[in-house]
């Protein structure tokens, strides 16, 4: 259904790197977006590891104030030569001890700390805490001075802080963001390229639930396996409509049928007990009354055997294992018994029954099923001997070719009645009873069945000048040489 797209692997690989390079690449547009910016404003930044450079200056006023700095008096004077802003201080004695400075917090508890404080970095979450010695003029150590600062682009800038922390926010949180919005936009398209066939699909169960199979699944650029499936479904909708219309069709060939029997068996089976009643009623003690209707039992018995025979026929032909089995047939002697035997069928009504043979080929023997031929012909002859009437004519023309043989029968008779004389080689087909000259029965339908399994062509028509012409074509490629 639809145009075949790639398999649902493929597609699903295919999306997931399409989601991946179109996020990589909005984030890489982002970040230089962003790197652009801060290219723009670098010289309004200061740098991560601003308020660490200031450090060696303070330490060089220290280094002057000396045993000042334990004062308390000099903490103003101090701390106008450091960045209270991004920056806190302590000033300790000798033991640790807290004199005074922007933070109150203990980071020294005893002197033993702060001695090994002195050569390294103390940290405490993102800041860095780092003491230096302060000696006396006579350098003697007499106390320390610590720093607590971050090295964040953010701490160094606290006026845009927030700008900055908001940037660098994003610029980690956006390529999981463009994932998840490429993730949904391309998702959403490939679930509904998914949807729409599956929906299609339930709504296809619920009409065969609902015995409805009149309607055909729209076709959809899916992916393979599920445009598999909906060819498969459509198939097996299509194959269970046809099973359902055969069965109805089976269903109306039964009705008929019975129909067709009832209504053949009856005019035979009425005459018989009429006559028989008569026998019974005294008809017997009149020999000539006796023989009469006799006769007239016999012909009614004759005719309701018969359609027990054409009711044998049709089950045996209609049959998947029926077969044709070919015979090597003369067919001039072929047509010459026949037509003999249709001769004495036409002296009753003195109907005219002539046979013409045109043999083209260079081969005399045909390849044929010599019985069910018989069949086909006497079924096609005998009706027309029935509806023809006294003093007709019927014409037997046969051609034979190398790669076909043909047989016509036409005649002066009433023709058939429907505008579609084709319809007379439906099974249990009845033209309209009330006109006369009706060809109707099972023997038509027979015909048809046989030359089908000769793999030919039979057609029926009306003359123009009136009466019925039949033409039966076979094909001839099983001809053999004379022997």
């Amino acid at each position: 259904m639809g145009k075949a797209v790639r398999p649902i692997r493929r597609q699903v690989v295919t999306t997931f790197y399409k989601i991946l390079f179109l996020s990589m690449g909005a984030t890489i547009l982002t970040w230089g977006i962003i790197f652009s910016i801060f290219l723009f404003y670098n010289n309004k930044l200061q740098p991560a590891n601003y308020y660490e450079s200031q450090i060696p200056s303070i330490l060089e006023y220290v280094e002057q104030l000396q045993e000042k700095l334990l004062l308390e008096d000099t903490k103003q004077e101090l701390e106008e030569r450091i960045p209270l802003e991004g920056m806190d201080y302590q000033v300790l004695d000798k033991h640790g001890e807290l004199l005074y400075g922007s933070s109150a917090k203990a980071y020294i508890h005893n002197e033993k700390e702060l001695m090994e404080s002195f050569n390294r970095n103390l940290y405490m979450r993102n800041n860095i805490i780092q003491f230096y010695p302060v000696f006396s003029q006579d350098g003697d150590f007499i106390g320390a001075i610590g720093f607590r600062y971050k090295l964040t682009l953010a701490a160094s800038n606290p006026q845009l802080g927030i700008l900055i922390v908001l940037v660098g926010f994003v610029s980690f949180i956006c390529p999981f963001v463009y994932f998840s919005l490429f993730s949904f936009l391309i998702g959403r398209k490939f679930s509904k390229q998914m949807e729409r066939p599956f929906q299609s699909l339930m709504d296809g169960v619920k009409k065969v639930q609902n015995h409805d199979l009149d309607f055909q699944l729209l076709e959809f650029e899916t992916v393979q396996e599920l445009q598999q499936l909906v060819a498969a479904f459509e198939e097996m909708r299509v194959a269970l409509k046809d099973s359902l219309l055969r069965q109805w069709q089976i269903e109306e060939e039964r009705k008929e049928m019975i129909a067709a029997i009832a209504h053949d068996l009856r005019t035979p089976l009425t005459i018989i007990h009429g006559h028989v009643e008569g026998l019974l009623n005294g008809g017997v003690n009149d020999k000539e009354r006796l023989e009469r209707y006799l006769q007239v039992i016999f012909t009614s018995t004759e005719r309701a055997v018969q359609l027990m025979n054409q009711l044998n026929t049709v089950s045996i032909i209609d049959q998947p294992q029926f077969s044709i089995e070919f015979q090597s047939v003369n067919i001039e002697e072929f047509i010459k018994n026949k037509s003999n035997e249709y001769d004495i069928l036409c002296e009753d009504k003195n109907i005219s029954f002539t046979t013409a043979i045109n043999i083209e080929s260079s081969h005399l023997n045909v390849n044929i099923d010599p019985q069910r031929i018989s069949q086909v012909l006497d079924n096609i002859v005998i009706n027309s001997i029935r509806y023809v009437p006294k003093n007709g004519e019927i014409l037997w023309k046969t051609t034979v070719v190398e790669d076909l043989i043909a047989f016509e029968i036409t005649d002066n008779g009433p023709g058939f009645q429907n505008e579609r004389p084709e319809r007379v080689f439906t099974k249990f087909y009845r033209e309209d009873p009330s006109r006369t000259g009706t060809h109707f029965g099972l023997g038509l339908y027979i015909a048809f069945m046989i030359v089908k399994k000769h793999n030919g062509s039979i057609s029926a028509q009306n003359r123009p000048e009136g009466g019925a012409y039949i033409k039966v074509i076979i094909p001839n490629s099983r001809l053999s040489k004379d022997s």
